[in-house]
């Protein structure tokens, strides 16, 4: 199992790092081992993947670990920077819900949290939103390494449709409050059957779906 999430992990960082969501400074991504107690990351500055503990990590593998204590449906997570995270750390806002996949895949998403504020993170990650907006970071949650390549290409396309649109100084339309109720059910059952399955040391299966 590890040696398939290490795996996993590394392929992850090359396609974000080429996508230019990963690569900057403090840029971190980790991944969860199901069946074990433990996580697997990698910085933005180092290519060897590095264990640590989901109870004696410390540092920032210490933030991704009680991340993880947090979000029993998490399975991978993304703390990047980009020139839109760091608009929107600017503007002090959270991107309202723009489009209808943004409300399946990602959910509300809280006012900004200011870096070393771990507490008011956890609380901004909630039990269902998959980003949030820390410092001039973005963090991004999914439930698998696919997932949480998705969610970070998704959270940017809202970021970059928001800092434009609120340039504008023009209306903003956001998604009618029934579709964001459906969606949010879809996205609470994935994660339900996630948690589900890293709790019984199983990589989460289908979660694919629309």
């Amino acid at each position: 199992m590890k040696q398939q999430i290490t795996q996993q992990l590394l392929s992850a960082a090359d396609r974000l790092r080429r996508k230019g969501l990963f690569g900057r400074s403090d840029d971190s991504l980790s991944m969860r081992i199901p069946g074990s107690n433990e996580l697997l990351w990698v910085h933005s500055s180092e290519l060897t993947p590095q264990t640590a503990s989901l109870t004696e990590a410390h540092g920032m593998s210490g933030l991704h670990a009680a991340i993880y204590h947090h979000r029993t449906d998490a399975g991978a997570l993304l703390f990047g920077t980009t020139v839109w995270s760091e608009q929107m750390a600017v503007l002090k806002l959270a991107p309202p819900t723009l489009f209808d996949e943004s409300a399946r895949h990602i959910g509300p998403v809280a006012a900004p949290v200011n870096t070393g504020d771990r507490d008011s993170l956890l609380k901004a990650i909630g039990r269902q939103s998959n980003a949030a907006i820390y410092g001039s970071q973005f963090l991004r949650i999914g439930m698998t390494a696919d997932r949480v390549i998705f969610n970070a290409e998704l959270f940017e396309k809202c970021a970059v449709a928001f800092v434009i649109a609120r340039s504008s100084g023009q209306r903003i339309r956001t998604v009618p409050g029934w579709v964001r109720w459906i969606a949010g059910g879809r996205l609470q059952k994935d994660q339900r059957r996630a948690a589900e399955s890293f709790a019984t040391g199983r990589i989460p299966q289908g979660m694919n779906a629309y």
